[in-house]
């Protein structure tokens, strides 16, 4: 039986955290929960609880969930079931994955930790696996011991252990496990390299799967001081408002730069996608591209690349004389009731010394930044644009303006 003295588990526990257990009743998942059954203290057990995702793909769903079930009564383990449906389009494994990690999140909460059982087997897969889909030092890191998931975090604790050693320690238990069928289907990749390289392999070198997952913890920790050093590095590379000075990045070095500089910001960028952004944004600075991604959308002010939530379109709302308006990106207040709108079109500004700006020409002028452009609380009373914010407001109109923008959408322009 291995050690569980992990420092991380022992705080979670003693903060009142419950410890769950991803069970599909294969042998790694059993071996795990058999071990922290028989050596979690007393005062924690009954914080131990597995879960068992029954994703409906297999005729023998039903009887697993059953068999789940009998083992944790007969180990006096508590245990919760999900059903998930998985969707048929694309790649069935990934989207059943994307739904079981959605059925476990939804009972992590704070201090809460999810046990899974990969090994180092499983380790050896995932690095092959993505070396022969050209990962960089990043992806050959392979499965961390700990990440976050939700509120709570994920727990690996057997990755530097063999599928052989845990077949051993289940059966000296008198325990028995379930064969999931479409591990032995040769087409999906996964299940290749595991039957056609790895086990070959491992003929040849008995030990080679817990060496893999050896490289892969050293890689982890090397790129634990990597990231703290480029992170470092990076804060020097944009602006005060958290831009990315492009003519600022080391020549040959620009797809490092940008891709970390997403990553930073919780999101990220494939290698084609990668490409793209670069050809986009290194272009000529008369251009204003903007790239469109998940759940964020990358934008350039002259040479300085910016990061931004998707932005709805603003709509028109009532400003209560007196009162502030919240909106999304911005607060706006009126000693009058005003409307709020959407930019105008074909509008002409009339200036303090008399003369008439075209609106577009006005924002230009301003050095106001594309995405603000339409977000900007144009201020209308009896159908007259009277006030742009506090940035414009029509001559001989004496209404009284305040305007305070929000720091979830950058202003790096200075009117």
């Amino acid at each position: 039986m291995i050690s569980f003295d992990d420092p991380r588990l022992t705080q979670s526990l003693a903060h009142g955290g419950r410890l769950y257990v991803g069970f599909s009743g294969g042998v790694d998942s059993l071996a795990l929960l058999h071990m922290l059954a028989q050596s979690l203290p007393d005062s924690h057990r009954s914080s131990l609880t597995a879960i068992h995702v029954h994703h409906g793909l297999s005729p023998n769903a039903d009887d697993w969930l059953e068999h789940c079930q009998t083992v944790c009564k007969t180990m006096g383990v508590s245990f919760l079931s999900e059903y998930v449906q998985v969707e048929s389009s694309r790649s069935i494994e990934e989207n059943a994955r994307k739904a079981r990690y959605q059925a476990f999140e939804k009972h992590l909460k704070r201090h809460d930790i999810l046990a899974q059982g990969h090994h180092a087997n499983d380790q050896a897969e995932t690095l092959l696996f993505r070396l022969e889909r050209g990962a960089g030092t990043r992806g050959m890191q392979g499965i961390p011991i700990w990440r976050s998931l939700g509120q709570g975090k994920i727990w690996r604790p057997l990755l530097s252990v063999s599928r052989q050693a845990l077949e051993a320690y289940v059966t000296a238990q008198g325990l028995s496990w379930i064969e999931d069928e479409s591990n032995d289907d040769s087409r999906y990749r996964r299940n290749f390299l595991r039957h056609q390289v790895l086990h070959p392999w491992q003929s040849n070198n008995s030990g080679v799967a817990q060496a893999i997952a050896s490289s892969a913890r050293l890689m982890q920790q090397e790129m634990s001081v990597y990231d703290r050093l480029a992170s470092e590095a990076l804060a020097g590379l944009q602006s005060s408002c958290g831009g990315l000075l492009l003519d600022q990045l080391p020549e040959g070095e620009e797809g490092f730069w940008l891709s970390r500089f997403v990553r930073q910001n919780g999101h990220s960028l494939t290698e084609p996608q990668l490409k793209s952004v670069l050809a986009m944004f290194f272009s000529s600075q008369e251009k204003q591209p903007c790239f469109i991604g998940e759940g964020f959308q990358l934008a350039r002010f002259e040479t300085t690349l910016y990061l931004l939530p998707i932005i709805a379109e603003p709509v028109s709302q009532i400003v209560t004389a007196g009162q502030w308006l919240i909106r999304e990106h911005d607060e706006l207040y009126s000693d009058r009731q005003v409307e709020v709108r959407g930019r105008p079109q074909g509008v002409s500004l009339c200036l303090p010394n008399g003369r008439h700006r075209p609106l577009k020409k006005w924002l230009q002028d301003q050095r106001i930044p594309l995405w603000w452009r339409e977000q900007l609380p144009y201020v209308y009373e009896a159908g007259v644009l009277v006030a742009i914010g506090t940035l414009w407001q029509q001559p001989g109109w004496n209404g009284v303006i305040e305007w305070q923008r929000k720091s979830s959408l950058p202003w790096p322009a200075s009117p």
